[in-house]
């Protein structure tokens, strides 16, 4: 706005009174001395514009820099590398060059030290102290030697659930029933629409989740001793 209003006011001023006139001893021609006072116009009106510019446009600049290491790591050959493609090149050939006893040597150090790692993350969290912290850690260490153990342990309880369930001769129709009066809904609401077969197998695996807290903690347990026993 400063820079247009100059501008105006020189131009004005230009076109009412020469340049000659104002200057004291100036010997030029009347329109002579009106093209020299355009040319200065113009020229005080680009130093108050540039002015101006540099004035308001002037910001702080923001460098970013990228690390080549994060590069070559979004490169890599493989979404689960951690390693940056060269890298991973690298340790390939030097893994290729080793025995199998150097290689079987070298598998157990990395297994102790990432044994040691995620003790120790397990303190950290807290989950080391938990029972379904441990639960993680088993099935992370031991895979489907953990999975085996606990889904045997998950039917040879189930079938204990069936056996009490018979031998204690509970019907699961009246268990229905009660149910239904307990939750008060409509007689015959449920028990009139259940089949027998279907309603024990819904029983079973009722009772058999109700002895999850107990489960649990024994399969967490035992986990470790059974799947050393059988994995000799």
């Amino acid at each position: 706005m400063l820079a247009t209003s100059a501008y105006r006011g020189v131009w004005r001023g230009a076109s009412r009174r020469p340049l000659a006139s104002l200057l004291s001893g100036s010997s030029l021609p009347p329109n002579k001395a009106s093209d020299e006072n355009a040319h200065q116009s113009c020229a005080l009106y680009s130093t108050v514009s540039a002015a101006a510019s540099s004035a308001t446009t002037t910001s702080p600049t923001t460098t970013f820099t990228i690390n080549p290491t994060q590069i070559r790591t979004l490169l890599s050959s493989s979404s689960f590398s951690a390693l940056p493609p060269d890298e991973e090149e690298k340790e390939k050939s030097r893994v290729g060059s080793l025995t199998s006893y150097q290689k079987e040597m070298e598998l157990r150090e990395h297994d102790s030290n990432l044994a040691r790692l995620q003790t120790l993350r397990g303190i950290n969290t807290g989950e080391l102290y938990t029972f379904r912290g441990k639960f993680k850690m088993l099935s992370r260490d031991y895979g489907m030697g953990f999975l085996a153990w606990y889904w045997a342990v998950w039917f040879s309880t189930a079938g204990l659930s069936y056996a009490a369930i018979e031998l204690g001769g509970v019907d699961p129709l009246m268990v229905a029933a009660k149910i239904e009066t307990l939750v008060g809904w409509e007689p015959m609401s449920i028990s009139g629409k259940l089949d027998p077969t279907l309603g024990q197998i819904g029983l079973v695996v009722a009772v058999n989740e109700c002895l999850e807290p107990l489960r649990l903690p024994f399969v967490v347990v035992t986990t470790k001793p059974v799947v050393n026993f059988f994995s000799r």
